[in-house]
């Protein structure tokens, strides 16, 4: 358990901590905004891998067990999670997490963010609840709950900073996009490079199902 806490406490105030005295501000201004992506995405990766490796080595205290209903609503629930994230990450999106940064196609070709504002963050948290439902083990309720309200958390403070962060002309031209009924931003999500996103998502989704049992060592095909 004392590497779990450790490798959770890592993880957190690695992510606290660009946010103190705008530590991210100052690194992009130092390489670029591309650069501090990357290495960040890396960073956080590795932590993930780590973090996720030592809740599976902590002691095994289990409040609850995994059954067929359970799993079902969790791969229903990463089917999801994966799609938003592909939609998510081949999107620019100025409003919230994102791997780039392009205002006028983010308004001309908008996809999925007519419809949700922060499809990673959100992706983040199904991942996190789905993995909730299944794993009743202490050191896993803790990490997928911490992941979860992290990601809560971060959908708000994301809504509240962009406000201020953003020019009042660009953040209200950001805002274009989520104008209208439901049935018109559907439509405006519904072009062709969503389609695209969409089997892409489909296809990573099986592939990470398909090879969940040997790299995390839990096959959810064998409730089957």
């Amino acid at each position: 358990m004392t590497e779990f806490l450790l490798a959770l406490f890592v993880f957190l105030f690695a992510h606290i901590l660009p946010q103190i005295g705008d530590l991210r501000g100052k690194i992009i201004s130092l390489t670029n905004r591309k650069t501090y992506i990357i290495g960040y995405s890396i960073l956080s990766t590795v932590l993930l891998v780590w973090l996720i490796s030592a809740a599976l080595r902590a002691p095994k205290t289990v409040y609850y067990a995994a059954d067929p209903t359970t799993v079902r609503i969790a791969m229903g629930l990463m089917l999801v999670a994966v799609i938003l994230f592909v939609m998510g990450a081949m999107r620019p999106n100025s409003l919230s997490v994102s791997f780039r940064r392009n205002i006028d196609v983010e308004n001309k070709k908008p996809g999925i963010l007519t419809l949700v504002r922060h499809p990673i963050i959100v992706a983040f948290g199904l991942w996190a609840f789905a993995h909730i439902i299944v794993n009743g083990e202490l050191a896993n309720i803790l990490l997928f709950g911490i992941m979860l309200a992290f990601s809560v958390l971060g959908m708000m403070r994301l809504n509240k900073t962009k406000a201020t962060k953003l020019s009042a002309a660009a953040y209200q031209q950001a805002l274009q996009k989520e104008a209208g009924s439901f049935g018109q931003r559907l439509r405006r999500a519904l072009d062709g490079q969503f389609w695209i996103e969409l089997v892409i998502g489909a296809v990573l989704y099986m592939a990470i199902l398909h090879a969940h049992g040997a790299v995390i060592g839990v096959d959810p095909l064998a409730y089957f």
